[in-house]
């Protein structure tokens, strides 16, 4: 979506969508004026966010649409997922594609009570069928998982094929997913890589880190330990936990040529544990618990491993059901949770 990425970091996949049989709308304002707009509105003027709430109150689906990021991610308002959805409603009525995409976004992300799986189908599909092909790749994630509808493999693959064929990078990335689990399509090693490797030169930040598997293997393309480690940290750099999570057990051992720096090894867990990515919460409680990288601190130790446990980390579970057998009220505060195995413990 272009101008979008200036105004606002996004949760959401950029995309579009349209009301039934309406031809889109035209913007009454050009796209830059509004990104400009929504750019200043953003940083805090107020003459900006006039003029473009009084664009949208008008009609304007473009602004429209500006208005429904600005709300998402909080920027020059307070963050409001339900005005966010009206905006991107009002928009996508007008056959705007990339507000219909984001709509079905928010509704597929959204917080429980928002929540609307069948409404994300429907908005995916109806930009997709108009030929939108984030849209596409998303249709097709939710109909192989049965997101909002039963399951269906073929119509899954039909449209992750229409949207890589459009070079989207999702698109590629989950065609090449695809390949690489022979899910149906024929397994090819050869086939993921290459969709990997278009996916991830786009930018696409699962690609990087499935590339660098792939090279760390030497599956689908030659070994090159230096190829991986560089698509692994362009992955963790994009904020892709399960990279940051591999990228901090590779600083923590010092492989790969890499040194070992338990602390930056930390760094990267709690960036990772920070997105409640389980396996990085629990390994982040054990470097508090055995201030190993950081200074020890049994109650955040406590913290992290409990809420590893809460999303279902099965050492982390095992652990806090050992902590409350020997404390059932859980530990006071300063106490440290025992018995809890070291970072190389295989138990």
């Amino acid at each position: 979506m272009t101008g979008l990425r200036s105004v606002v970091v996004l949760t959401l996949c950029a995309g579009l969508i349209a009301c039934a049989g309406a031809p889109p709308a035209p913007p009454r304002h050009s796209e830059k004026q509004i990104a400009r707009l929504a750019t200043e509105m953003a940083h805090g003027r107020a003459d900006a966010r006039a003029k473009l709430e009084r664009w949208a109150k008008d009609g304007d689906p473009v602004a429209q649409r500006y208005l429904g990021i600005l709300y998402i991610g909080g920027k020059g308002v307070f963050r409001s997922p339900e005005r966010a959805v009206e905006w991107f409603g009002r928009a996508a009525k007008q056959g705007d594609l990339p507000a219909a995409h984001d709509l079905a976004v928010v509704y597929q992300r959204a917080p429980t009570g928002m929540r609307d799986d069948a409404k994300a189908l429907h908005w995916f599909r109806f930009a997709a069928e108009r030929g939108f092909a984030r849209s596409q790749a998303n249709l097709g994630e939710m109909l192989i998982e049965g997101q909002g509808t039963k399951p269906d493999l073929a119509a899954g693959v039909r449209w992750i094929e229409k949207s890589a064929a459009q070079h989207e990078p999702y698109g590629e990335y989950l065609l090449g997913k695809l390949y690489f689990e022979g899910k149906g399509v024929k397994q090819s090693d050869t086939e993921a890589a290459q969709l990997y490797g278009r996916a991830a030169k786009a930018g696409e930040r699962n690609a990087e880190y499935h590339l660098a598997l792939l090279y760390g293997t030497g599956r689908g393309v030659e070994r090159d330990d230096a190829r991986a480690l560089a698509w692994l940290r362009k992955s963790a750099d994009a904020n892709l936990p399960q990279a940051q999570y591999l990228l901090a057990a590779i600083t923590w051992r010092g492989r790969y040529g890499v040194k070992a720096d338990p602390a930056k090894a930390v760094e990267w867990l709690k960036r990772a544990a920070e997105q409640g990515y389980p396996d990085a919460e629990y390994a982040l409680g054990l470097a508090y618990h055995q201030g190993r990288g950081v200074a020890k601190d049994p109650n955040s130790a406590f913290i992290w491993i409990e809420r590893a446990a809460r999303h279902g980390q099965p050492q982390a579970v095992a652990a806090m059901k050992r902590a409350r057998a020997l404390q059932p009220e859980g530990p006071p505060p300063g106490q440290p949770l025992l018995p809890l195995p070291g970072p190389q413990d295989k138990r």
